[in-house]
């Protein structure tokens, strides 16, 4: 008997804007690993409107693989 995921798989689009939660449910990126990464020197660059921010697909798909590197490497 097969089961269905729980959660629906999800993509990044390289052509989409993201708002900030969109982008970490997205991508599964924790607010703490985002914080972490910060320390660490590792940045997402962000559009902000007033309150509200904004990463572009593209950047997002960076960010990460540059996350996988820096895990990789320690």
């Amino acid at each position: 008997m097969t089961t269905k995921a729980s959660k629906e798989p999800s993509y990044i689009a390289p052509e989409r804007l993201y708002s900030l939660p969109g982008f970490r449910a997205a991508s599964g990126v924790s607010e703490t690993r985002m914080r972490e990464a910060r320390m660490q020197g590792v940045e997402i660059p962000m559009l902000v409107v007033g309150k509200r921010k904004f990463i572009r697909g593209i950047d997002a798909i960076s960010f990460v693989e540059r996350l996988a590197e820096n895990y990789q490497a320690n």
